[in-house]
C-alpha cells in the first residue's frame, strides 16, 4: 500500500509528492509494500505533546515512530505504522548538516520506518550498527531511484545527501 505523507505544519513549504515517492521507495527497500504507513509532518509543539504523552519526555524531538501489530477490526483500514516528524527540528538539523530540509526529512523517514521494521539503535551498540547499515543501504537505493527519476518531479533533487539518521 502506498505511504501517505501529510503536512500538518505551516512554517515550511514542502514537496509532498517527492516525499511520498521517496517514502514509498524506503518501504520497498524494507520489503514492506503490503503495509500501510503514514508520515505526518508537524511542528515542535505537536511532537513535544506526543513525545510527552507516549514516551514521558517533555521535549520536542525530530522523529517519532509507532508500529502496530494488529488492527482494531477486520473492516477498518488501520495503519501498520505511523511516523511523526518535526519540520522545525528537521530544519535546524538540515542547516547544521548543510543539506536541504527535504533531504533531512527523508533521512528521518528512513529512520522511522527502520524503527517500525524492528531496528533499534538504542538497545545496544551491535543493534545500533545493524540499524546504521540498513539506513545506509536504503540511502543508496534511494539515490539510485532519484537518478532514475531524473526529469520527473524529483529530478532537481537528484543531489540529495541522504544517509539516514545514525551518524558515523
Amino acid at each position: 500500500m502506498p505511504v501517505e505523507v501529510v503536512n500538518r505544519q505551516r512554517k515550511y513549504t514542502l514537496d509532498i509528492g517527492s516525499l511520498e515517492f521517496l517514502a514509498n521507495e524506503v518501504q520497498k527497500a524494507l520489503d514492506k509494500q503490503s503495509d500501510l504507513y503514514t508520515v505526518t509532518i508537524v511542528n515542535d509543539r505537536r511532537i513535544r505533546l506526543v513525545n510527552r504523552m507516549f514516551r514521558g519526555k517533555n521535549s520536542a524531538t525530530d522523529v517519532l515512530s509507532f508500529g502496530y501489530d494488529s488492527t482494531p477490526s477486520a473492516e477498518a483500514l488501520f495503519p501498520d505504522g505511523e511516523i511523526l516528524i518535526s519540520a522545525e527540528r528537521a530544519e535546524r538539523q538540515a542547516r547544521d548538516q548543510k543539506i536541504s530540509l527535504e533531504a533531512e526529512i527523508v533521512n528521518l523517514i528512513i529512520h522511522g520506518m527502520c524503527h517500525i521494521s524492528g531496528y533499534d539503535h538504542e538497545e545496544n551498540p551491535v543493534e545500533a550498527e545493524r540499524m546504521k547499515k540498513i539506513e545506509r543501504k536504503i540511502s543508496g537505493i534511494l539515490l539510485v531511484s532519484l537518478r532514475k527519476a531524473a526529469g520527473n518531479q524529483t529530478g532537481d533533487r537528484a543531489d540529495f545527501r541522504i544517509h539516514g539518521k545514525i551518524p558515523d
